[in-house]
């Protein structure tokens, strides 16, 4: 077999276990929790200097990019997938998707007329709270109106499905041929789209070359292409994704394909930050800001000490519900969507 083609997997072969996966979610969770517990979310415990040490955090959004790009497609592989089983494929994505998302949604919303109506603040989180926006919220088509996202990270996930349509229509094209040259094609065609006259760069096609270094690390992984075209083509889409994004993203990008290809670190513990990563991403603002407002009630935020302290308390609290949420919530919603053949 050439290095460089890519071949038909039996019908319904099982797809194998990709030992690091489960690191590289739990590290892109926590580094977009940390962002937001020193930043933003937590304004009442804010401290300079650990806010500077997690300021990149948000690179943790390219991490889960990049992997959807390996994971999506692989999950399809050898599987017989036609575009006749588009429909059942996005029943799967949405039924292992949505339903915690939304219910993350109704917590957040609960909670923003629990502040207004019941707790004396300056701001009000309810003014021009619509029917609209909250369907657009529901939709991921926040980027398509005028608009804003009721739970800030949304808008990821209105990329992520762009990329599940996008992946969904293009599979046989792009993963299912006897050369890479179609993947290479399309994925630089999708990063040109970006340049039409979208209201916001918040977009997949912003953001293709991302997902375009995990297809890449999918093709490696399977032994499909020499490690000599793997680097090229990496590093290549590295400087489309620098070009395109920045190079933070970039970097960010291309050392999370490599942790793919060549990370297998898997224990107890990363199995667990892995398994509770999409629970924590969800809910982790909505837990830490009602924390960090039943803390204050008790203990002084004068001293830094304290402060980090209950930063701390906050991020194991989020963790703790995170658990409790995938437990409740995500688990069972991701046996129903294994139901689901596609």
């Amino acid at each position: 077999m050439e290095p460089n083609t890519i071949t038909q997997l039996p019908p319904r072969t099982a797809n194998k276990h990709v030992s690091g996966l489960a690191l590289l979610r739990g590290v892109a969770a926590l580094s977009v929790g940390l962002f937001h517990f020193t930043g933003a979310v937590l304004p009442k415990l804010h401290v300079d200097a650990v806010a500077s040490l997690f300021a990149s955090g948000w690179l943790g959004v390219e991490v889960f990019f990049v992997i959807s790009g390996f994971v999506i497609p692989y999950s399809l592989l050898g599987k017989g997938y036609t575009i006749r089983d588009f429909l059942p494929y996005m029943a799967k994505r949405i039924t292992r998707i949505n339903p915690p998302a939304y219910l993350a949604l109704i917590l957040v919303v609960a909670q923003w007329y629990l502040i207004d109506y019941f707790i004396s603040h300056e701001i009000k989180y309810t003014k021009g709270l619509s029917a609209m926006q909250l369907a657009h919220n529901v939709f991921f088509t926040i980027p398509f109106s005028e608009y804003g996202w009721i739970i800030g990270i949304f808008w990821t996930l209105a990329i992520e499905f762009q990329f599940y349509i996008i992946i969904g229509l293009l599979f046989n094209t792009v993963f299912e041929r006897t050369t890479i040259l179609p993947f290479i094609v399309a994925f630089l065609l999708l990063g040109l789209v970006q340049y039409l006259p979208f209201r916001t760069g918040d977009n997949f096609f912003h953001f293709s070359a991302l997902f375009a270094m995990g297809g890449i690390s999918l093709y490696r992984k399977l032994g499909k292409v020499s490690i000599p075209i793997y680097l090229s083509l990496l590093l290549a889409f590295t400087i489309v994704a620098y070009l395109e994004i920045g190079i933070y993203h970039a970097i960010a990008g291309l050392l999370t394909a490599l942790s793919i290809q060549y990370v297998s670190l898997e224990n107890s513990v990363t199995r667990f930050l892995g398994k509770i990563s999409y629970s924590f991403y969800l809910t982790h603002a909505l837990v830490g800001s009602t924390c960090e407002f039943v803390l204050v009630k008790f203990i002084s935020t004068v001293p830094t000490g304290n402060r980090l302290g209950m930063q701390a308390i906050c991020l194991l609290v989020a963790i703790g519900a995170a658990y409790i949420f995938y437990l409740v919530v995500e688990q069972p919603f991701m046996r129903l969507a294994g139901r689901i053949r596609a």
